[in-house]
């Protein structure tokens, strides 16, 4: 179910990216809209890494140590 919801989020930080023009600033963009992007690639950047290691780390160690107590 957690991988599931990984791929929906994946999939609305796609859209933000695309709306954002990945995060392209307009020519005229002041500081605090400079901010915003900043801030808004950094969190897609931080989700990336947060899914990473719960798919990739985190649920195969679960996986792993569910199994090894319902085979004792």
């Amino acid at each position: 179910m957690m991988e599931m919801e990984h791929e929906v989020v994946g999939g609305y930080l796609a859209k933000l990216r695309s709306i954002t023009n990945n995060y392209s600033l307009p020519a005229d963009a002041c500081n605090s809209y400079k901010l915003l992007y900043d801030q808004l690639e950094a969190f897609e950047a931080d989700t990336h890494l947060h899914v990473h290691l719960e798919n990739n780390i985190l649920f195969p160690k679960a996986v792993q140590l569910e199994q090894s107590l319902t085979a004792a």
